[in-house]
């Protein structure tokens, strides 16, 4: 199956302006497809952000902790974090912590990004991958979630 072909991707960008913002979401989306049996990916780009995230999903929620696995391998692990640029899970839904936009083929059901407003810089590397996935004709909505 190719871009040509799949059924649309919907990507969801968060917009946050906090780090604890950021690090919810993270956390919210990998509980809320956790809880529904679905499979889900988060791309990290390096070692130091895949154990960064790994010790997040240890500790949020603060009342209990996620199951998941941080890897580059292959596995059935129904949550993982990868620094590979591949679908090691098998994954339908995956959390884009890259700088990079996120155009695997076969593409993904939904892609979570963050708009990341706590700095011009962070901010201008989310305009250049809501402009890649608008070329990639996937289907974009943003979300303002207070908190």
């Amino acid at each position: 199956m190719s871009f040509s072909d799949a059924p649309l991707t919907r990507v969801v960008f968060f917009q946050v302006q906090t780090a604890q913002t950021k690090l919810l979401r993270i956390s919210e989306a990998a509980q809320t497809h956790f809880g529904k049996k679905e499979k889900i990916i988060l791309f990290v780009e390096d070692a130091k952000a895949q154990g960064f995230v790994d010790e997040l999903l240890w500790k949020m929620p603060t009342t209990s902790f996620l199951p998941h696995l941080a890897t580059d391998e292959a596995t059935q692990e129904p949550v993982v974090i990868t620094k590979s640029k591949e679908n090691v899970n098998g994954a339908r839904v995956a959390f884009n912590l890259c700088p990079t936009p996120l155009l695997l083929d076969p593409p993904f059901r939904i892609i979570y990004e963050l708009e990341d407003l706590t700095a011009p810089g962070k901010q201008k590397l989310s305009e250049l991958r809501f402009g890649r996935y608008k070329e990639a004709k996937f289907l974009i909505e943003s979300r303002n979630l207070s908190q």
